[in-house]
């Protein structure tokens, strides 16, 4: 079966770049709205209302919800919050993917650990703490903050926490601990839960 997977939103900055340096305005409007038009497809095909997260991946056209995974939510805030900074805000979309930043980030604050940590899968206790989902977090979350698309009274101690949590994982050299390996997706969430890191 057809599968639409979350790691999808890695290709949604990629078009904001392009409309960035686009030459003509055609162009740079369209570039700018298939950015927006693929956001809020992906919304409604890998999004899981009930957990209020992002699934890796969804069978087109099955109901079987596959794990919440860290750093497959990472892309698709990293993705809204590329998509916030540069569209316009008169955008007939943007008002829909700001709605939709808002509330992932206000779910993801929730699964952050008292650590700072965010699990390589969301939702299960059973699972490692994950560097790169958590910089990614922390990252769009600073960003949201910083550009007033999140309250800072709410957000701002989630930021912080992230930040020292990072900074634990860092060596003087540059090199970073507990990054889950690259993964293909499976229903499967033992899969994910025995990842290398």
């Amino acid at each position: 079966p057809s599968v639409w997977v979350d790691d999808m939103f890695m290709g949604i900055p990629f078009l904001i770049q392009a409309a960035l340096h686009a030459t003509d305005e055609q162009t740079r409007r369209e570039l700018f709205d298939d950015a927006a038009s693929q956001t809020l497809v992906f919304n409604s095909q890998v999004w899981d209302e009930e957990a209020q997260l992002y699934m890796h991946a969804r069978y087109f056209g099955s109901p079987i919800k596959l794990p919440h995974w860290s750093r497959g939510n990472g892309w698709a805030i990293w993705a809204m919050r590329e998509v916030l900074l540069h569209l316009p805000a008169p955008h007939p979309q943007y008002a829909a993917i700001l709605e939709q930043f808002r509330k992932h980030a206000r779910s993801l604050a929730g699964f952050q650990r008292a650590d700072g940590f965010w699990l390589n899968v969301l939702d299960r206790p059973d699972s490692r703490p994950e560097v790169s989902g958590t910089a990614i977090f922390t990252l769009a979350l600073a960003r949201g903050v910083r550009h007033g698309w999140l309250e800072a009274g709410e957000f701002t101690r989630v930021v912080l926490n992230g930040w020292a949590a990072l900074e634990t994982q860092i060596e003087p050299d540059g090199t970073v601990h507990n990054i889950c390996e690259g993964t293909m997706c499976s229903e499967d969430v033992k899969f994910y839960l025995e990842r290398p890191f």
